[in-house]
């Protein structure tokens, strides 16, 4: 990657990412033109691989800036600066709500890569989700408190429950067009309500 990219000012630095994003969210990583990325974000193709050497370099650079931009948004939103099981996921969510604001396709892209074949890039971003999820797994589990939590509840197994639902429930939203981030928020909002009913003392 050309670090010229950084010199750029940052608000075309956003164009270019979220046309990434846009581009790649709507395509499978083989068939998502360089030229529909250049286009989009207003830049001629010669000057966006200018900045990204070729289409690997741009897709694993948005899966690496999706995750620095929900952890610095995580940060904003104190999400380790409690103990309490629901409170740490509810901050996670409004962090992540606030990604999707400012970058409407992020998630999106994000759920897509996930879920990509290619073999240039799937186990790449596989090994890179997985370090990251494990990353978070283990910092909750290490400060909350689960003295609240019903004594028969495997915490371990709850975190993952509620991540496999969530992932199915973007999934859902994402194929169906329905992508609205103030309704995915009040939506997540009310099952982390439903959940302390069947999951705290």
């Amino acid at each position: 990657m050309n670090n010229k990219f950084f010199l750029l000012p940052l608000e075309k630095q956003q164009r270019i990412i979220n046309a990434a994003y846009k581009v790649f969210s709507e395509n499978n990583y083989k068939k998502a033109p360089m030229s529909g990325i250049a286009s989009e974000g207003e830049i001629s193709k010669a000057l966006l691989f200018h900045y990204f050497v070729n289409k690997k370099e741009l897709y694993l650079y948005l899966w690496d800036y999706a995750v620095q931009q929900i952890q610095q948004s995580s940060q904003e939103y104190k999400v380790t600066e409690t103990t309490d099981f629901f409170e740490i996921i509810k901050r996670a969510l409004l962090a992540k709500c606030k990604v999707m604001r400012v970058s409407p396709y992020l998630y999106s892209f994000s759920v897509k890569a996930f879920y990509e074949t290619d073999p240039e890039i799937a186990n790449l971003i596989h090994d890179k989700f997985e370090i990251e999820n494990e990353r978070s797994e283990d910092i909750l589990l290490t400060i909350t408190d689960q003295s609240n939590l019903r004594n028969d509840i495997d915490i371990r197994l709850l975190y993952r429950e509620i991540i496999w639902m969530a992932d199915g429930y973007m999934r859902d939203a994402i194929l169906s067009g329905k992508c609205d981030t103030d309704s995915i928020e009040q939506d997540f909002l009310r099952m982390i309500e439903q959940w302390k009913k069947v999951y705290l003392k």
